[in-house]
């Protein structure tokens, strides 16, 4: 593009509109840059200015583009631009087509900035020792391997390596504004670097950062916010006075409501409002909607947090050094307490404060709760929760992110060899534990909590038919579709033969979302170790083939397990064997699904109408909890769960004719 000077006549007329420069022959401008929308403007060094014709939509108003009351420095402005009442400056930034600044304290850059990348954050364990380098592109996959595996020197050497040359390529001596970026009725902006369609309206101070935006889905930060050393990921959406320090929040991730954060990460769909986060590592749907909720030095995904919510690192002589970790789905009730160290099984449910440390993975799906100051646990026991199976359907559908990369990657499902696994394992524990547990006994300690040895042996039933639910999901789902392909059984039995290389198929791991054999995620540390993946986009290809081959890994897992459970490899089915898991996976699946219909009819029973038709006959009572409430029978959830039984039973029968029928 062609740049020129100001005529003399036109650096009259501006002079006569209130601008000054403080060399006019460093100030350019294209030919289509109209003089009469520059007015009040002060410009300082190197100024290169854009078209001017155009106008910016703000509120319902249609405004000019151009430069009204403004001290300009060392910038590059883009086409059609709106730089308006600037109280001190905008200095050393690239400002793209389209954007709008107006209202702004200040907006400038200082020095070199790598604008939050490259910074050191301690999260999981406050007193450090699990540091992440931040990135513009960071991965809940990529912040887990920093900050996992700190026992591997070469890992930890090479990752820190990689990632900061890739942290190096965001440095730059100018700031940029993206084009289509809004940035009105802001006070202090230093060192950030704002992406595309982003909108900042209100901010109060932001220092050292990056917000990342796109026009499919604009990053917003609003009112009152306050953030140094940070990354905002596209589509996040951060406002009512949150406060941040050495911070990534990410995709589609909501903040506000004076929630503030220090030494923390926020992946995908997160939601944090009213309560505090240090050193906290938030993977994918973390939830925290609480005041007086305090999240801090532990890993959490999928996990919801209840009202006053804490968990305590102080019992210590060394420092805040304790640090804990809730697996995937889990959850805290109001006012829960848990003393670190602990690890929570997934989708467990923690009520009341809890004293001892906790250990319990290979019990998922268990309820713990205080009694007396002791810690008890009923093991397996969500399985049966029509909680659990809203988490597994909410999740996907509630996935905020609109742009076309998605770069957390997300197993969603419930029900997975991660999981699956943990429960067989928690099933010979709890049966070894009823066999050695005399009967004068009323419980049994297990992990730091205690077990009604009268639950042992419900607890592996429970844990036995969610495992045979799975697997008959998948052998039969895979064995339907082959026979109603037109594949005789012969030739259907051999597509249930796995294609995977695993050697040990049964050992699973979470990569703080993303659920892959150990082995797999092993192999990569060690690539990556040796140099084998030496920059930071192939180690984000290595992921996502990872996630790719979910299914594959998943099927050589289940083909294995089956084998275990039942003396038999999938592909060696007979129709009369194929006849008997079906009538057992239909009696464990109906059975699930039974108890999660009528513990969801439980939202309807006696105790949850108590605060209805105050002082009215118990008829009128009735009528008004169905006027608020609705009823088992309208309800959507229980409607849907009953046409899924309905499905079960129609499934059931369709498998039965396939078998029969297969040649």
């Amino acid at each position: 593009m062609n740049y020129h000077t100001f005529s003399s006549s036109e650096i009259e007329q501006l002079s006569r509109q209130g601008c000054t420069a403080e060399d006019w022959s460093r100030v350019r401008r294209t030919a289509s840059c109209t003089i009469v929308r520059l007015r009040n403007v002060r410009f300082m060094g190197d100024v290169v200015l854009g078209s001017n014709a155009g106008s910016v939509q703000y509120q319902g108003n249609e405004l000019p583009c151009g430069a009204y009351d403004a001290l300009i420095t060392n910038c590059v402005i883009g086409d059609d631009v709106r730089i308006a009442r600037i109280g001190v400056c905008v200095a050393r930034y690239t400002i793209g087509d389209h954007a709008h600044i107006e209202n702004v304290g200040t907006l400038a850059c200082e020095g070199t900035s790598s604008f939050g990348n490259g910074t050191d954050i301690d999260v999981w364990n406050e007193a450090g020792g699990r540091g992440i380098v931040l990135l513009n592109h960071l991965t809940a996959q990529t912040a887990y391997l920093q900050a996992a595996h700190r026992h591997q020197p070469a890992l930890t050497a090479k990752l820190r390596a990689m990632l900061a040359s890739e942290a190096s390529r965001a440095k730059s001596d100018r700031g940029s504004v993206a084009s289509g970026a809004r940035i009105v009725n802001c006070s202090t902006l230093l060192n950030v670097a704002i992406g595309p369609s982003a909108v900042l309206h209100g901010v109060q101070h932001l220092d050292n950062g990056t917000v990342l935006s796109s026009p499919e889905h604009p990053t917003v930060i609003g009112e009152g916010v306050q953030g140094k050393d940070f990354v905002i990921a596209e589509g996040a959406r951060v406002e009512g006075s949150a406060m941040f320090e050495r911070t990534f929040i990410g995709q589609g991730v909501k903040m506000g409501k004076q929630f503030s954060a220090e030494n923390s990460l926020f992946f995908a769909n997160c939601e944090a409002f009213h309560g505090e986060a240090v050193a906290v590592f938030a993977g994918p749907y973390t939830v925290t909607h609480h005041k007086s909720t305090l999240l801090i030095a532990g890993l959490f995904s999928f996990y919801n947090a209840g009202s006053g919510t804490n968990q305590s690192n102080h019992m210590y002589k060394l420092g805040p050094v304790h640090q804990g970790t809730f697996e995937r789905g889990s959850k805290t009730g109001s006012f829960s307490y848990v003393l670190f160290e602990s690890r929570i099984g997934a989708f467990s449910v923690v009520i009341g404060k809890h004293m001892s440390n906790i250990n319990t993975p290979n019990l998922p799906f268990s309820y713990i709760y205080e009694k007396g100051g002791e810690s008890y646990l009923v093991p397996g026991m969500n399985i049966l929760s029509v909680g659990t199976i809203r988490d597994g359907e909410k999740w996907p559908k509630r996935d905020n992110r609109k742009v076309s990369q998605k770069r957390d990657l997300i197993i969603f499902d419930i029900y997975t060899p991660y999981t699956v696994e943990k429960m067989r394992l928690g099933k010979a524990e709890l049966l070894q534990l009823s066999d050695n547990t005399p009967k004068e006994r009323d419980s049994v300690l297990y992990g730091g909590v205690l077990v009604s040895r009268l639950l042992l042996r419900k607890g592996a039933k429970f844990y036995s038919t969610a495992i045979t639910t799975y697997l008959g999901e998948k052998v039969f789902g895979r064995l339907a579709q082959s026979l109603q392909d037109g594949k005789s059984w012969s030739d259907a039995a051999a597509t249930m033969i796995p294609d995977g290389t695993l050697t040990r198929s049964s050992e699973w791991t979470d990569l703080c979302g993303l659920l892959t054999p150990t082995e797999v995620a092993l192999g990569l540390e060690a690539d990556i170790s040796s140099g084998a993946v030496p920059s930071y986009d192939l180690l984000l290809e290595r992921l996502a083939a990872m996630a790719q081959n979910y299914p594959r890994y998943e099927w050589q897992y289940v083909a294995e397990t089956f084998a275990k459970e039942y003396g038999y490899s999938p592909d060696r089915l007979t129709k009369d064997q194929a006849m008997s898991f079906v009538d057992e996976w239909f009696k464990a699946s109906s059975s699930i699904l039974s108890s999660v219909i009528e513990d969801a009819k439980k939202e309807f029973g006696p105790a949850s109408r108590i605060g209805y038709g105050l002082d009215l006959e118990p008829e009128a009572a009735a009528a008004d909890f169905e006027a608020v409430r609705g009823n088992a029978a309208t309800n959507i959830v229980v409607q849907k769960l009953t046409k899924e039984m309905e499905a079960l039973k129609a499934r059931n029968d369709l498998l039965k004719a396939l078998i029969g029928q297969a040649s």
